[in-house]
C-alpha cells in the first residue's frame, strides 16, 4: 500500500503530534508499506528533524511560522497585572490572535499542497492528513483520505468532516467528535516500551542536583497552549516553601524567552534548567531524572509525554482537562485546577511531600501503560482502517457528501 502523509510541521517540530506521526509511520513502513510525507521546510528545503528511515520526504519550501508573534503577545501580557480586568481582556485577545495565526498557516499549507504537488505524487492508494480537516476535505476529492484530529473541534466542522473517508482521533478529541459524529474511528496512541522503561539516570547529577532534591519536570513544546507560563509561576510559589525543589524544562518553543524572564532569579540560582530539544532516544534519561512530570496545558487531548513518563515509572501532575483527566481516573497521577498557578503549586507541595505514594503511583503507571499501548498495534489499526473503511479510486464512501 502506498500512502502520502500531509503533516505540516513533521520536519520542524518534535511535539506530541509530530512524534505520533513519526512513530506511527515508522511502524507502518515495517509492515511493508510505502510512505511519503510532505511538510514545511525553509526556503532552501532544509528542516531540522529527519523523517524516519523508509519514508520519502517531500519538503515544501518557504517562510513558515505557525506561532508568528505569539512570544511578543505573551511578553506584553506578562507586564500586565495578573488577574486584573485588563489582563483578562488581553488573554482573550491573545487567544484569538494566536488561533487566527494557526488558521492562516494551515490555509497557506493547504494551498501550497494543492497547487505545488505534482500528479505523480498523488499516485498513491490513500492520503493521511494530520489535524487539518479543510485540507483533508479537498484531498478526499483526489484520493481516499484519513484525517487524524488531535485537538479541540466543534460540530461546526461536521459538513467538512462528512467529505472525508475516515475521521480518526483518540482521547478527549474522540469523545468530542463522537458527540456529533458517531462514526469517528479510534486511532490510539502508541508507546515504545523498549525505549521508555524504568531505570537509572545520571542526568540529574549532570545538572548538579542530588537525590535529595525534588525535580519537577516538563517535556514538550514551550508554547502558551501547553501552559508553561503557569508552570513557571507555580514553581516560583513552590520554591518559596520547598527550597529543595528544582524545575527541568525539556523542549523548545516561542515561550522560552518569557519563561526565562519569569524565572530569572531561579535560573541564576540553579533551581531551573532548560535543556532545549534533545534526541528522542535520550528522553527516557530525562524522565528518569524527574520525581514528577507536570503537564499544565490549557488544552490536552491525550499526552504522549505523560504516557512516556509513566512507562519510566514517573507519575504526573496535570491540569484538570481532557486526556489528563482520563489518566487521572486510572489512578496514576494528580490534577490541579486549570489555569491556576496557585493550585498547581499546592498540588506539587502535596506530591513532593508523599515520597512513597509517588513511587507507588509510578509503579502503577508503568503497569497501566505496559499492556495498553504499542506503535505496532497502532500501525496495524491504521492498516485495518485503510483496508476496511476506504475504497480505491476517487469514490466517496456511502453517507459522505461529494
Amino acid at each position: 500500500m502506498r500512502v502520502l502523509v500531509l503533516h505540516s510541521e513533521l520536519g520542524t517540530l518534535r511535539g506530541g503530534g509530530e512524534n505520533f506521526t513519526r512513530n506511527l509511520f515508522a511502524s507502518f513502513v515495517s509492515l511493508g508499506h510505502e510512505v511519503s510525507a510532505a511538510f514545511t521546510a525553509d526556503p532552501f528545503g532544509r528542516y531540522p528533524f529527519q523523517v524516519p528511515t523508509g519514508i520519502t520526504a517531500i519538503p515544501i519550501r518557504g517562510w513558515w511560522s505557525r506561532s508568528f508573534g505569539h512570544g511578543t503577545l505573551s511578553a506584553v501580557g506578562r507586564r500586565l497585572t495578573v488577574r486584573s480586568l485588563l489582563h483578562e481582556k488581553w488573554e482573550y485577545i491573545q487567544n484569538g490572535l494566536s488561533w487566527r495565526t494557526v488558521y492562516w498557516y494551515n490555509r497557506r499549507f493547504q494551498q501550497r499542497i494543492l497547487s505545488q504537488i505534482d500528479r505523480a505524487t498523488w499516485n498513491v492508494d490513500a492520503v493521511y492528513v494530520h489535524s487539518n480537516p479543510f485540507l483533508a476535505s479537498e484531498v478526499a476529492r483526489i484520493r481516499p483520505t484519513v484525517l487524524r484530529l488531535p485537538g479541540p473541534v466543534t460540530s461546526e466542522v461536521l459538513p467538512v468532516l462528512r467529505n472525508i473517508h475516515a475521521v480518526c482521533a483518540n482521547g478527549d478529541a474522540l469523545t468530542c467528535i463522537r458527540s456529533f459524529m458517531g462514526d469517528a474511528i479510534e486511532l490510539p496512541v502508541g508507546l515504545d516500551h523498549r525505549l521508555f522503561a524504568p531505570g537509572s539516570s545520571s542526568y540529574r547529577e549532570r545538572l548538579g542536583w542530588s537525590s535529595e532534591h525534588k525535580v519537577v519536570g516538563y517535556v514538550g513544546r514551550l508554547s502558551r497552549i501547553k501552559g508553561v507560563d503557569l508552570l513557571a509561576e507555580g514553581f516560583r510559589e513552590l520554591s518559596k516553601r520547598r527550597p529543595d525543589a528544582r524545575l527541568l524544562f525539556v523542549g523548545s518553543g516561542e515561550e522560552e524567552p518569557n519563561l526565562r524572564a519569569i524565572l530569572k532569579t531561579e535560573v541564576a540560582s540553579g533551581l531551573v534548567h532548560f535543556s532545549g530539544d534533545v534526541p528522542h532516544e535520550e528522553l527516557p534519561h530525562w524522565y528518569r531524572a524527574m520525581d514528577v512530570l507536570v503537564m499544565p496545558s490549557r488544552y490536552e487531548n491525550y499526552s504522549n509525554a505523560i504516557l512516556e513518563a509513566l512507562a519510566c515509572a514517573v507519575p504526573f501532575v496535570g491540569s484538570d482537562i481532557g486526556g489528563n483527566r482520563a489518566l487521572y481516573d486510572a489512578g496514576v497521577g494528580w490534577l490541579f485546577e486549570q489555569n491556576s498557578p496557585t493550585s498547581l503549586a499546592s498540588a506539587l507541595l502535596d506530591v513532593l511531600a508523599e515520597s512513597e505514594k509517588r513511587k507507588a503511583l509510578g509503579r502503577k503507571g508503568r503497569s497501566y501503560v505496559e499492556g495498553r499501548y504499542s506503535w505496532s498495534a497502532t500501525a496495524q489499526r491504521l492498516e485495518d482502517i485503510l483496508n476496511g473503511h476506504l475504497k480505491t479510486g476517487r469514490e466517496v464512501l456511502p453517507g459522505r457528501s461529494a
